[in-house]
């Protein structure tokens, strides 16, 4: 059998390293204006307490569990809040009703018993006026004597400060109550409507709610439980919010700007890629991270890049798990891992 001839084969060779070539550059998906850092996936995470002490009362969700912002998730024993609360309503109704009477004044029936009580005064000061001038002219025949004139003039100033009594009293009715009355009854309305609000916001501090959608990553609390003000319950994690630090070279950071496309890897997902995009680039140079591997790395000025996820509706590149960015449209070489 003859052998083909060598022309033949060294073309073949040439298509093959080709293709294998490429294949390497598309695996590695960083073209020559490119730029690769290596960093850890990370998440907006909120440990969620009470704002209050107490006893938990209920957990309403476990660990892995998905929520909306605004779920309620945990909630303290409130039975002393709420009589807390209903104390406080009904002393501003109290105070309410209280302001409201003044403000109408004195009723139509109180009215009419003070102009009563004033007629009646009036008229026995008129009695008594009449037995007095009768008194002067018999004490000034000589008929009674200087006893009975002066008993005469004592009744008189009696029943004459008894109607200016009723009278005054008359007039208070018609006017109504002060104005600093009126103003200070005010004043305790809301007070007692700041009481009313202060028990209502104890009674909100009791109830855990998702500040934002997520997922719950640790349960620290189980139901029975007494727990201080500002202790963990929850942890909820964010996966909208999700991240890579990269730490780029300040030769290199000139290149970037927010909003540069890049594509996130992982070793754990081989061959997948995922979106990304800049959002925020630091403004101040340090040193490469004590983890970087070797030391002339360490010695390095770099500058820290935020990467977000931005394709990854999965959630399959979790807290934690390392990967690989690329930064396209940035020339130079790679950044250093955080």
């Amino acid at each position: 059998m003859k052998k083909p001839p060598v022309r033949a084969v060294v073309p073949v060779v040439l298509i093959a390293a080709a293709v294998a070539a490429l294949l390497w550059f598309r695996r590695d998906g960083a073209g020559d204006g490119d730029l690769t850092a290596s960093g850890t996936v990370e998440a907006t995470t909120a440990d969620l307490g009470f704002q209050i002490p107490g006893r938990i009362a209920v957990i309403a969700v476990s660990e892995g569990a998905r929520v909306r912002a605004g779920d309620t998730l945990a909630r303290l024993d409130t039975r002393e809040l709420e009589a807390a609360l209903a104390a406080a309503r009904a002393q501003a109704e109290a105070a309410r009703a209280r302001l409201t009477e003044l403000e109408r004044g004195a009723r139509p029936q109180e009215l009419a018993a003070a102009e009563a009580a004033y007629r009646s005064a009036r008229r026995r000061a008129e009695n008594a006026r009449r037995d007095l001038e009768r008194a002067r002219r018999l004490y000034d025949g000589g008929a009674v004597s200087r006893q009975r004139l002066d008993a005469a003039e004592t009744a008189l100033a009696v029943a004459e400060a008894a109607e200016t009594q009723a009278r005054q009293q008359l007039e208070l009715l018609r006017e109504g109550p002060r104005a600093e009355t009126v103003a200070a009854q005010r004043a305790l309305v809301a007070q007692a409507l700041a009481g009313v609000r202060r028990a209502e916001a104890a009674l909100a501090h009791a109830v855990v709610v998702a500040p934002f959608s997520g997922l719950v990553t640790v349960r620290h609390r189980e139901v029975g439980e007494t727990v201080g003000a500002g202790m963990p319950v929850l942890t909820l994690l964010d996966p909208g919010d999700r991240w890579v630090r990269i730490y780029v070279r300040e030769d290199r950071v000139g290149a970037l700007q927010v909003g540069m496309a890049a594509d996130v890897t992982s070793d754990t997902y081989p061959g997948k890629s995922y979106r990304g995009e800049v959002i925020h680039i630091g403004s101040e140079a340090e040193f490469t991270p004590r983890n970087i591997q070797t030391a002339e790395d360490r010695v390095k000025l770099v500058y820290p890049v935020k990467v977000r996820i931005t394709g990854d509706p999965d959630f399959e590149l979790k807290p934690g798990i390392p990967a690989d960015v690329v930064l396209h449209g940035a020339s130079g070489g790679a950044g250093a891992a955080h």
